[in-house]
């Protein structure tokens, strides 16, 4: 599957160190077989949430072979509610 990154998750990863984009690419990586702890947000259609330590990374889904990376961020500053 193809994966896209907005601008906020380009950013994001741009921002940290190196040891956290390490981890946060392999989940990526992870994400285009969506492998790991993957939930869908409840009333909301096609957006899901991965969770990687205490961060977490909003993604749309809609069953094809594109899935858009919407935001990355920590656990304590994520609004689900934006989304």
């Amino acid at each position: 599957m193809e994966l896209v990154l907005r601008k906020q998750p380009q950013k994001y990863l741009a921002s940290v160190d190196a040891n956290t984009r390490r981890k946060l690419y392999l989940a990526l990586d992870g994400l285009k077989e969506l492998e790991g702890d993957i939930v869908k947000l409840s009333g909301k259609q096609n957006l899901y949430r991965l969770k990687i330590e205490h961060y977490r990374i909003i993604f749309e889904y809609s069953g094809g072979e594109i899935i858009i990376v919407e935001t990355i961020d920590t656990r304590t500053n994520i609004k689900y509610r934006r989304y």
